[in-house]
């Protein structure tokens, strides 16, 4: 599920919309969803916001239905500067987020197992903070390699 083309560190989008567009559309290129897909999510991010405040680290996971996707993939972008999402608790609230996981998951019980070893990704700081830093989608794809994102 974790592919280095798929990785994309110190990206630059002008907003949220712009990032998930060009997140999504590098999985159509890649073949794992289908051509609704980036529009699906960025209708579903108005009425369902991602955006997540862990501590003082800002994460958003945008993702939609499986009849979107293909086959099961993460893109991964880290921001050069924090951009501003609703939040997923308090859709009033803006969330400034670093780090955008792009979820893609065709099983029908994927969904819930990779959000749940996201969450347990995002309790880990020391790691967050590790990927805010990588410089390379080398050094990125090292790092997530040990996360057991993969969807048993």
């Amino acid at each position: 599920m974790i592919k280095q083309k798929l990785l994309f560190s110190k990206m630059k989008p002008q907003d949220y919309e712009e990032m998930i567009t060009f997140l999504g559309q590098k999985m159509e290129e890649l073949g794992y969803v289908k051509s609704t897909y980036v529009p699906a999510v960025l209708e579903r991010e108005k009425g369902f916001p991602t955006g997540l405040q862990m501590g003082d680290y800002g994460i958003a996971i945008p993702h939609t239905d499986r009849e979107h996707v293909y086959e099961s993939a993460l893109a991964i972008a880290t921001l050069a500067e924090p951009i501003e999402v609703n939040s997923m608790i308090n859709p009033e609230e803006k969330v400034r987020v670093s780090l955008v996981i792009l979820m893609a998951v065709e099983d029908p019980d994927g969904q819930v197992k990779m959000l749940s070893k996201l969450m347990g990704l995002f309790q880990d700081v020391e790691t967050l903070k590790s990927l805010e830093r990588a410089s390379s989608t080398e050094e990125m794809y090292n790092i997530v390699a040990k996360m057991e994102l993969e969807i048993a």
